[in-house]
């Protein structure tokens, strides 16, 4: 038994001797150069037309790498944005970002799903074109031209808007949206 380990331990020392000359180690400037990372100057953000062939030559000799963002979208913008909300302001001159989901939508755009009465106060659900539903009672506003529901019936609800007639006057004008009762 002692004479398998002796001779084990004995191949390995011959395996692994030859790994441990002066020849087969790196050089340490070499080791040393791999392990400690490079300090660079921060180079400042170049904005530059698009780089002909030419120029890229030039470039990869210089082995200076210049950022063109031409044709490349900007990442700091979102990718979905509602364009006609952020730059349309109603006739009353609000800024359209700032409404309500509600008030984003034309009245004819919503429709009445339910109306419920909880401890004596009607409340209805109104949906709008995307699906989502929304919690409506008295005084809420809804509709683009600044309405508010005035009343809420068993049957629908009526909103009273401000419109703007073709002399720029502000007029009220009562409409009702109702239940749609599916068959």
């Amino acid at each position: 038994m002692k004479y398998i380990l002796y001779c084990t331990i004995t191949v390995f020392f011959l395996i692994a001797a030859p790994g441990c000359t002066p020849e087969a180690q790196p050089p340490q400037e070499k080791a040393a150069a791999t392990l400690r990372p490079t300090k660079k100057k921060a180079k400042k953000h170049k904005v530059t037309a698009p780089v002909s062939d030419a120029e890229k030559k030039v470039q990869s000799e210089n082995n200076e790498y210049i950022y063109s963002s031409a044709g490349k979208p900007d990442p700091f913008r979102p990718l979905l944005v509602d364009f006609a909300f952020k730059t349309k302001k109603s006739q009353s001159g609000r800024d359209k970002a700032f409404l309500t989901p509600l008030q984003k939508y034309e009245l004819s755009d919503l429709k009445l799903v339910a109306v419920v009465v909880l401890d004596g106060e009607p409340t209805a659900m109104l949906e709008d074109p995307t699906g989502y539903g929304y919690v409506v009672r008295k005084g809420v506003l809804v509709g683009s031209n600044d309405g508010v529901v005035e009343r809420v019936t068993p049957t629908g609800l009526i909103i009273k808007e401000k419109i703007y007639n073709a002399a720029d006057e502000i007029e009220t004008k009562i409409s009702t949206i109702t239940i749609q009762h599916v068959e």
